[in-house]
């Protein structure tokens, strides 16, 4: 899986309310995310408030965070 393969994963699986599930999902593709690891863990550490904008923002959607 790519980058933007495993945000889409990570997007539906928030999207769904399950955000334990898309924190865990992204902690077991790490390696895959590789410098947006980080990123992509502070945005989902941050709760589910705005959480979908703000991961739109950080792949390829606004620019606004």
């Amino acid at each position: 899986m790519d980058k933007d393969e495993i945000m889409d994963k990570a997007k539906d699986l928030v999207s769904g309310g399950n955000i334990d599930d898309a924190k865990s999902f992204i902690e077991d593709h790490k390696d895959d995310l590789g410098d947006y690891y980080d990123q992509a863990k502070d945005l989902l550490g941050g709760g589910a408030s705005g959480i979908m904008d703000k991961l739109g923002g950080l792949f390829g959607g606004n620019n606004d965070n």
